[in-house]
C-alpha cells in the first residue's frame, strides 16, 4: 500500500509553528519599521507641499523658496509612502493573524498554515519590492546616464537602490515559495499559491528585465535608426559637430503641452541631441501641469514666457546663462508658391536649438561683422529712408538673417584720413562696391588682414560694368586678393540657354566643387544642387603665395559658357556670332568645363592641426540682395554667407535655414486598389499557429 510521503521539516517553518508568539512579534516589529518609513516619507511629502505654497506665494512678494528644483521629489516620496503602507498592512496583518488565529489541531495542519503564512508574507512583500523597485529604476533612469556618461559617482546610489529592491524582492518571493513546494503535490491550496507566485514572479521579472534592459540600452546605445524617407529625425552633420564640441554642460528643460505629433518630434530632437553630445547635453522633461517646478524655473530663469511651454537651455554648472525657445517658434508655416496653392508646416526646432546653443557657447557675446559702406556696396541700412534703396542694392534682409542668428552687423564707413578697421571686427564683408575702394581704405583692409589681428574677409565681387557697359569696374581689392592667392576675373560670364541650364544667358547655374573637405562645401552641397549667379565673374585660385592656400569651392555647371570683355547689349547677336565663327569661339573661350566663381582661402594647416580660414571670395553679389530674397523666397544665399562666417571664425559650419523638416500628409490609396488578403488571413494564420503551439506544449507537459 502506497503512503503519502511526509514533507521534510524545515527550520523556518518549524520556528513559525512552534514559536508562534515570537514570530508574531517579529512581523509586528517589521510593520513598525514600515510605519516609521511611512511617517518619514509622509513628512517629506508635507515639506514639499509647504515649499509649493511658498513658491506660489513668491509671485506676490513673499520670500523665495529655499529648496532647489532638484530637491523637489514629491512624486518619489508619495510612491515610497504607498509602498511602506503596503508593507505595513501586510506585515501587520500577518502579525495579528498569528496572534489571534486559533492554533491548528495537528502538527501537519500547523506546518501547512506556517508555509501558507510565509508564502503570503514573503510573496506579497517581495512583489511589492519588485514593483516599486522597477518603478523607481525607471523614474531615476536619468541618474544612470549621469553616472555612466558623465562620471557623477554620487548618482550611482539612485541606480543601485532600485536594483537592490528588485533583487531583494525576487529573492524574498523565491525563498517564500520553497517551503511550500514540499506540499504542492498533496495540498491543492498550496499548489495554487505556489504556481500563482511562480507565475507572478516570472512575469514581473521578465517585465522588469525588459524595462531595465531598454533603459540601459537607450542610455548607452545611440538611436541612429531613422526610417523616414526624408531623414526627419536625423541631425545634420554641423549640428552633431557642434554638440560634440560643447565645452560647457548644457541642460535642456523641455516643457511641452502634450504628446501630439509636434511634441513627440521635439522630444525626439532633444534625445538625439543628448546622444550626440558625449554627455555635455542633458535633456530634462517638465510637465506644464507641475506648477511648482515651473514657478521655480521662472524664478531662476526670467526669460521663460508666461505660457512657459518650450525649451529652456541653460549653460555651465551654475546654469546662469540661459535662453528660452517658445514652443510656437519650433514650427514655421510656409505659404504655397501662389495664392491658390496650400502652404505646408515645417519643423525648425533643430535650427532654433543650434542658434541658441551657439549664442550660449559664445558666453552670450555676439560676434561683430562689419559691412563696408563707403563705395556704393550693398546697403545694410534699415528703418526710415531705407526703402529708397533699390532691392537689388540692399542687403537688409541678409542683415536681419544674421542678427537673428546672434551676429551683430555694423556698417563700416572708412574715414577720409587714416581709415582703419575696428579691432572688435570678427569678419569684414565687402559687398559689391560700385566704385573702386580708395587706396587708404585698401591699406586699412590690408593692415587688418596681414597685421597682428589676422583678420577675416568676405568679398562679394559682382561684375559691375564700366561707363557705357565698357569693361568691368575695378574693386580696388585686386592687389590684396592676389596677395591672398586669389585672382578676380575681369570678364563677364555668359551661358548658352538650354533645357538643363539657365534660360537667361546672363544667369549661370553654379554648383559646389570638391574642395578637399571644406566645411562650406560639406554643409551646403548636400542640401543645395545649384544656385543662380547673375552676370558672374571668374574667381581663380592662384599658387603664388605659399603662406595661403586658396581652393575653388563653387563653379559653373550644366551648360556652355563664354567670356565677354563688355556687358552685352544684344545677347542674341553675340550667340549667333559664336555659332557662325569658330574664331570668335576661341577668342571668347567658349567651354563646357566648369569655371570657378568662388574661392576659400586658408592659412596654416600643419600636420594634425586644422587650417584657419582667412577669406572667402564670391564672383557675384546680386544673389545675396533683397531682390533675390523677395523673388525666390529663400534664405539659402544667406545660409551660404552665414556658413562662410562660421568657417572663418573657426566655428562648426551650420546652415539653420536648410535643416528645416517639412511635414508631409500621407494619403491612403483608394480602397479598391488595396489587396486585403494578407490583412485578413495572415493574422488568422498566426493565431492558429500560436494556439496550436500552445496546445501542443500543454499536451507534452501533461504527458510527462
Amino acid at each position: 500500500m502506497n503512503e503519502t510521503p511526509v514533507a521534510p521539516r524545515q527550520p523556518v517553518v518549524e520556528f513559525v509553528r512552534t514559536q508562534r508568539q515570537t514570530a508574531s512579534f517579529l512581523f509586528l516589529a517589521l510593520s513598525l519599521a514600515f510605519l516609521a518609513g511611512a511617517v518619514g516619507l509622509g513628512w517629506q511629502t508635507f515639506k514639499v507641499k509647504k515649499v509649493e505654497a511658498e513658491t506660489n506665494a513668491a509671485t506676490t512678494g513673499a520670500d523665495k523658496p529655499k529648496l532647489e528644483i532638484a530637491d523637489l521629489k514629491r512624486g518619489d516620496y508619495s510612491v515610497g509612502l504607498i509602498g511602506c503602507v503596503v508593507g505595513l498592512l501586510v506585515a501587520g496583518a500577518i502579525g495579528i493573524y498569528l496572534q489571534a488565529a486559533p492554533i491548528k489541531a495537528t502538527e501537519a495542519e500547523q506546518r501547512t498554515e506556517a508555509r501558507v503564512t510565509l508564502l503570503a508574507a514573503g510573496g506579497l512583500i517581495g512583489l511589492t519590492l519588485l514593483i516599486f523597485g522597477g518603478w523607481f529604476f525607471v523614474r531615476w533612469s536619468d541618474s544612470l546616464s549621469k553616472w555612466l556618461d558623465r562620471g557623477e559617482s554620487k548618482e550611482m546610489r539612485w541606480v543601485i537602490i532600485p536594483l537592490v529592491m528588485v533583487i531583494a524582492g525576487a529573492g524574498l518571493v523565491f525563498s517564500a515559495i520553497q517551503p511550500a513546494r514540499s506540499e504542492e503535490r498533496n495540498n491543492a491550496l498550496l499548489r495554487r499559491l505556489v504556481y500563482g507566485a511562480n507565475l507572478g514572479l516570472t512575469a514581473l521579472l521578465l517585465f522588469i528585465a525588459l524595462v531595465v534592459g531598454n533603459v540601459i540600452v537607450s542610455a548607452k546605445v545611440q538611436s541612429e535608426l531613422d526610417t523616414t524617407e526624408s531623414g526627419f529625425y536625423t541631425l545634420s552633420a554641423g549640428t552633431r559637430e557642434l554638440l560634440a564640441k560643447l565645452e560647457q554642460p548644457i541642460t535642456a528643460y523641455v516643457i511641452l503641452p502634450g504628446f501630439d505629433r509636434g511634441g513627440n518630434d521635439v522630444r525626439q530632437l532633444v534625445k538625439s541631441a543628448e546622444e550626440a553630445s558625449a554627455g555635455k547635453f542633458a535633456a530634462r522633461f517638465v510637465s506644464p501641469t507641475n506648477r511648482t517646478e515651473l514657478q521655480q524655473l521662472r524664478t531662476k530663469y526670467p526669460r521663460i514666457d508666461r505660457d512657459g511651454q518650450g525649451i529652456l537651455l541653460t549653460a555651465g554648472e551654475d546654469g546662469k546663462r540661459h535662453a528660452f525657445i517658445p514652443y510656437s517658434d519650433l514650427f514655421k508655416e510656409e505659404p504655397g508658391p501662389n495664392r491658390d496653392s496650400p502652404g505646408h508646416l515645417e519643423f525648425v526646432g533643430e535650427g532654433q536649438i543650434v542658434r541658441e546653443l551657439r549664442f550660449l557657447a559664445e558666453n552670450e557675446l555676439k560676434p561683430i561683422v562689419y559691412f563696408t559702406q563707403s563705395n556704393g556696396e550693398l546697403s545694410i541700412a534699415s528703418g526710415p529712408g531705407a526703402e529708397a534703396v533699390r532691392p537689388s542694392q540692399s542687403a537688409s534682409q541678409m542683415k536681419a538673417f544674421l542678427e537673428k542668428n546672434y551676429i551683430e552687423v555694423k556698417p563700416l564707413v572708412f574715414a577720409l584720413q587714416n581709415p582703419s578697421v575696428p579691432a572688435d571686427a570678427s569678419v569684414v564683408v565687402v559687398a559689391n562696391p560700385q566704385t573702386p575702394l580708395a587706396e587708404s581704405a585698401v591699406k586699412a583692409l590690408h593692415d587688418y588682414m596681414m597685421g597682428p589681428l589676422k583678420g577675416k574677409l568676405v568679398v562679394l565681387a559682382g561684375a559691375v560694368p564700366g561707363p557705357n557697359n565698357k569693361g568691368m569696374m575695378k574693386t580696388g581689392l585686386e592687389g590684396l586678393l592676389n596677395e591672398l592667392d586669389v585672382r578676380l576675373g575681369d570678364k563677364f560670364i555668359y551661358s548658352f540657354p538650354s533645357e538643363r541650364g539657365a534660360r537667361d544667358p546672363s544667369i549661370a547655374l553654379v554648383g559646389f566643387a570638391a574642395a578637399e573637405g571644406n566645411p562650406i562645401v560639406d554643409t551646403m552641397a548636400s542640401n543645395v544642387q545649384a544656385l543662380a549667379f547673375f552676370l558672374p565673374r571668374e574667381v581663380q585660385a592662384l599658387s603664388t603665395n605659399p603662406a595661403f592656400k586658396a581652393v575653388p569651392i563653387m563653379g559653373t555647371i550644366r551648360g556652355v559658357t563664354w567670356l565677354e570683355d563688355d556687358k552685352l547689349t544684344d545677347v542674341n547677336k553675340a550667340i549667333q556670332e559664336l555659332l557662325d565663327n569658330p574664331g570668335v569661339q576661341e577668342r571668347k573661350r567658349i567651354s563646357r568645363s566648369s569655371r570657378p566663381v568662388a574661392v576659400a582661402v586658408s592659412e596654416g594647416g600643419a600636420p594634425g592641426k586644422a587650417a584657419a580660414g582667412r577669406a572667402v571670395v564670391y564672383g557675384d553679389a546680386f544673389l545675396f540682395s533683397d531682390e533675390v530674397a523677395r523673388q525666390a523666397r529663400t534664405t539659402i544665399p544667406f545660409d551660404l554667407i552665414s556658413v562662410s562666417i562660421d568657417w572663418l571664425r573657426n566655428r562648426p559650419a551650420i546652415a539653420p535655414g536648410i535643416e528645416n523638416k517639412v511635414y508631409k500628409e500621407y494619403t491612403f490609396p483608394p480602397a479598391d486598389t488595396i489587396d486585403t488578403t494578407r490583412i485578413l488571413y495572415l493574422p488568422l494564420a498566426l493565431a492558429v499557429l500560436c494556439l496550436g503551439g500552445f496546445g501542443a506544449g500543454v499536451w507534452v507537459v501533461r504527458r510527462r
